[in-house]
């Protein structure tokens, strides 16, 4: 029985220490996860029209990962659903199934997005062939 109890206290130990490190903080202009270790800049939130839609954007810094990849795997699994693209210059942006928002990863800099209202399909892939871009136009 004593085994029993040492066994059960040392999972709940486990289990609640686990939590902690995989705990999200959310980001709030766009609602999604922040990975560790992002910061925000001292740059303002950007207001500008993508698409005929409002959308604010905003940029971190830093950040726990080794690489891109594990960077990416980290935001694939915390925002199931997401669709994902890759740019031309490699960075990856993961945007949520309605559009309303995105998260664009490229090593050391993240920004996050909010569309108002949700990008289209078509429009979702405007922004992953170039998420920096202001315009709306396709390839």
């Amino acid at each position: 029985m004593k085994c029993w109890i040492q066994y059960l206290t040392a999972v709940v130990f486990c289990f609640g220490s686990a939590g902690k490190v995989f705990a999200n903080t959310i980001e709030p202009l766009s609602g999604l996860p922040l990975a560790p270790g992002f910061a925000k800049t001292g740059d303002p939130i950007q207001s500008y029209t993508f698409c005929g839609k409002g959308t604010r954007s905003v940029v971190y810094a830093g950040g726990d990962f080794p690489d891109l990849d594990h960077e990416v795997s980290w935001y694939v699994h915390v925002m199931p659903g997401a669709v994902v693209f890759t740019a031309i210059g490699g960075a990856k942006t993961l945007i949520t199934a309605d559009g309303t928002a995105a998260v664009e990863l490229a090593d050391a800099f993240i920004s996050f997005f909010r569309f108002s209202p949700g990008l289209s399909p078509a429009e979702m892939k405007i922004l992953g062939a170039a998420p920096a871009a202001r315009a709306c136009t396709p390839d």
